[in-house]
């Protein structure tokens, strides 16, 4: 019998990677230049003002929208994937939340610490997960509306009003603290601190899992694999 202890199995397409890396660094980039704009006295944005000099402010805000057009484009291109592609339609299948999920949310706590002994089995992608994507998804939608609400203060006042761009920016800058506390305490923890992937889960990067990863973070998708593969 053939050993498959060093198979590797596609967690994620170039696509699909490329699509994350524009994700996280228009993201990141927005972050940077969105704070840097409310917090000027922080040492981090004296660090980058006195590096790029006096023009720091002005050059904040064009990067800042440059990044959120790309983000933007990156969104609309993520849409056409999942709506014409087969891998992308199987995507939003496997993120949809089942009656699985809502278990496996008491299930997986009682287990961390130390309630079972027995660790759910996650298929390809966790609750966890697939609240992260959803979560995206959602914060997305609002801070591009928003955004476009305060990018075009000009068109929109005159039909919002004050009032109206008073709550575009509250809902803009806490939904901004939101998204980066998600990215930077959960999703940043699951792919470099977890100790069952440190230092880092490189899927991201490489587009791969081992036989070893798969058994222990997504072992229902690996039974599906070898059984769709043993069925051929």
């Amino acid at each position: 019998m053939k050993s498959t202890s060093g198979k590797k199995y596609l967690r994620m397409s170039l696509n699909e990677r490329i699509q994350h890396i524009l994700l996280l660094t228009t993201f990141i980039t927005l972050v940077i230049t969105g704070f840097g704009l409310l917090y000027p006295e922080a040492f981090w944005v004296k660090w980058i003002v006195a590096i790029i000099g006096k023009n720091a402010f002005e050059a904040r805000g064009v990067v800042h929208r440059i990044a959120a057009v790309i983000m933007v484009i990156a969104s609309v291109y993520h849409i056409f994937y999942i709506i014409f592609s087969k891998r992308g339609r199987r995507f939003v299948f496997d993120m949809w939340f089942k009656l699985q999920d809502i278990k496996d949310m008491f299930l997986y706590p009682k287990y961390l610490v130390g309630l079972s002994k027995e660790k759910p089995k996650f298929g390809r992608f966790s609750y966890i997960e697939k609240m992260e994507y959803w979560a995206v998804v959602w914060g997305t939608v609002v801070m591009g509306a928003t955004g476009a609400v305060l990018w075009f203060e000009n068109e929109f006042f005159p039909i919002i009003g004050m009032e109206g761009m008073y709550i575009a920016t509250a809902i803009h800058f806490y939904e901004a603290i939101l998204a980066s506390l998600a990215i930077l305490v959960w999703h940043f923890y699951f792919i470099f601190i977890n100790p069952d992937v440190f230092p880092m889960n490189k899927a991201w990067m490489t587009g791969f899992l081992t036989r070893e990863q798969m058994e222990h973070e997504h072992p229902l998708e690996l039974e599906q694999i070898e059984s769709s593969n043993n069925n051929e």
